[in-house]
């Protein structure tokens, strides 16, 4: 008795019989989708290398016929030689942009009680002389508030201030500056 199992169907009516060696032929369902796959794989692949621009490339500007476009020296004699009395690390070091000294630190005025008491308000504008360290070295008046309590008040408040010194040339250096002081009551 032959089993069931590995008995071959028989061939249909008008077709020729498969030899005995040759094993039975299976559905392509696998190897199908393995082949959609990959057309979409490509397809995507053109898509995203397609859509992608630059827009940093810019095309160049252009030239009107019968003029020349000097191209630039790449030569290392057009570039400047460094200054030979900078040290190294004033040439490593980034410049810092040059800039006017600023108030870090203020401590609010004391509102003089007579000033108060008169209902003296007003601001005053005061000149300081700052040094390359951040300290205040000389302090005067630039602009009155119209008070003499007030414009004591504000000299003796920037004494004790501390500064950012001025910058120039990516040095600290000695500069003299003019702060507003205000005194208004509504906010004593």
């Amino acid at each position: 008795m032959s089993d069931p199992m590995t008995q071959r169907p028989a061939p249909a009516p008008g077709t020729e019989p498969l030899p005995a060696d040759v094993p039975p032929r299976r559905s392509g369902g696998a190897s199908m989708v393995l082949w959609i796959l990959l057309l979409l794989a490509i397809i995507a692949t053109a898509w995203y290398f397609l859509g992608r621009h630059d827009a940093t490339e810019v095309p160049p500007d252009a030239t009107p016929i019968g003029e020349t476009t000097p191209a630039p020296s790449e030569s290392p004699v057009s570039t400047e030689p460094a200054a030979r009395d900078q040290t190294v690390r004033e040439r490593a070091a980034p410049a810092l942009p040059n800039r006017d000294a600023r108030p870090l630190s203020q401590s609010a005025p004391e509102y003089p009680g007579a000033a108060m008491r008169a209902g003296e308000e007003g601001t005053v504008m005061v000149e300081v002389a700052v040094g390359a360290d951040g300290s205040p070295t000389d302090v005067s008046i630039a602009q009155r508030s119209g008070s003499r309590e007030l414009d004591r008040a504000a000299l003796q408040a920037v004494r004790g201030w501390t500064f950012e010194p001025a910058i120039r040339d990516g040095q600290a250096v000695a500069s003299t500056v003019q702060v507003p002081v205000d005194f208004r009551l509504d906010t004593q």
